[in-house]
């Protein structure tokens, strides 16, 4: 008798058994629950249109002014987003730097700065020098250390002279500059 309700109880314990095994296994292979609360969407929290921005130093003197077309900012990585960015930067006793391009991004600290797309570079003629420009179609830099870089093509020209190759390091404390490879050029030693 017993072996015979145990014959009758062994289907159901096994189908059981299955019904466990394939519920766990469902939720194993399942894909995790997706967030719908926005947090890892790379939207803009906020957006700004015609906008300028202006850096006063400890001393009280301007650092630089931003302006930009239009300007977005990303919760998800605290990054900036700007359309046809100018940045003008001033230091003492020296002509004014003026960077423009197509887009920028900002880091989430701003303690570095790319600009993509027709980036141009230009130190306005002064104290007896030609005006500066340097074109390409990158550039990172970094504010604080006064420091630019590119890996990309770059042209620079000062008044007849002109200089182009691949990779660009800038220093602007020093006023020191390196093309990196593939360099070329022509100086105009003037009169």
């Amino acid at each position: 008798m017993r072996s015979d309700r145990a014959s009758r109880l062994f289907p159901l314990l096994l189908m059981l058994a299955l019904a466990a095994a394939s519920l766990w296994l469902e939720r194993t292979v399942q894909a995790p629950a997706r967030d719908n609360s926005g947090k890892t969407r790379h939207d803009p929290d906020f957006v700004a249109e015609d906008l300028g921005i202006t850096k006063i130093g400890a001393a009280g003197k301007l650092e630089y002014i931003l302006s930009a077309a239009r300007m977005l900012h990303y919760p998800d990585d605290g990054s900036t987003d700007i359309v046809a960015p100018r940045l003008v930067q001033r230091h003492d006793n020296a002509a004014p730097i003026v960077i423009r391009a197509d887009r920028g991004l900002i880091s989430r600290n701003g303690d570095e700065a790319s600009f993509f797309g027709n980036v141009v570079v230009v130190r306005e003629a002064g104290l007896g020098r030609s005006e500066l420009r340097v074109q390409t179609e990158y550039l990172r830099i970094v504010p604080d250390l006064d420091l630019a870089h590119t890996d990309r093509p770059v042209i620079i020209t000062e008044g007849r002279s002109r200089l182009s190759g691949v990779g660009m390091e800038f220093n602007n404390k020093t006023r020191q500059f390196a093309l990196l490879s593939q360099v070329r050029g022509t100086f105009d030693a003037g009169k």
